[in-house]
């Protein structure tokens, strides 16, 4: 039987350029995602936010084909606001999306992933390693996600579980139309970055069991540059949001 992986927000963007890319190797990929795609070998359509529809999820992939091989946790959100005029009630919604269903639906597979000596890889953010102004609620969620991550690889290594942590910037997929909040993020050209390059970094990490990658790669030294010159950034970075 081929290998299962389970691919959470599959609709669109990076979660349908990973599908693809899996499927291409020989993965038979199910997807989850509010809206039904017919790219997947198997859908399921769920709010990952409510405890009793993770449940559900893995209750029915089981069902289908009693194993696991690979979780990769996509589905997220973006805030674009002050933390004085943030809403609570989206700082909480983005919280239940970006980390709290993270979590969940991975202790839901660790069983299975058990089984398999799986991969759990999670989609975290350039904003889990570095502060950006009014995009401190969507840091924190990232922030807390690679603590996750970090945690999770050290407490599965004796169950040979790799866990694969992806340091994402910025690639052409609409996330900030799609993202919450009051403020307009500032014009960023385009820097070439595709989902599909993505994609094929992220299998090729996914078989060399790596730790985490960064991509694109150069956000490697944005995020240096912040945490070594904090008030430089803190001066071009407050000056574009504002421009």
């Amino acid at each position: 039987m081929d290998k299962v992986v389970v691919i959470t927000g599959v609709s669109k963007g990076l979660g349908k350029a990973l599908a693809e890319e899996f499927k291409n190797n020989g993965f038979t990929v199910v997807g989850i995602s509010r809206s039904e795609v017919d790219f997947v070998d198997f859908h399921i359509s769920a709010d990952l936010t409510k405890k009793e529809e993770i449940k559900k999820v893995q209750e029915e992939i089981i069902k289908k084909f009693n194993k696991i091989d690979v979780l990769i946790n996509n589905a997220g959100v973006g805030l674009y606001d002050s933390w004085e005029n943030m809403k609570e009630e989206q700082l909480r919604y983005m919280f239940e999306l970006n980390f709290f269903s993270v979590v969940n639906l991975t202790k839901e597979f660790l069983p299975y992933l058990k089984k398999t000596n799986g991969s759990v890889i999670n989609v975290s953010s350039v904003a889990g390693k570095m502060y950006i102004p009014y995009m401190g609620g969507y840091c924190a969620t990232k922030f807390a996600l690679n603590a996750f991550s970090d945690s999770l690889r050290a407490e599965l290594k004796p169950e040979d579980v790799h866990v694969l942590n992806l340091i994402v910037g910025r690639i052409n997929t609409g996330f900030s139309s799609r993202a919450l909040g009051s403020k307009k993020p500032p014009e960023t050209p385009s820097l070439g970055a595709s989902p599909d390059k993505f994609a094929k970094a992220v299998f090729k990490a996914y078989k060399k069991r790596k730790r985490e990658i960064t991509f694109p790669v150069w956000y490697k030294l944005l995020i240096w540059f912040v945490n070594l010159f904090p008030n430089i950034y803190d001066k071009i970075a407050y000056k574009k949001w504002n421009s």
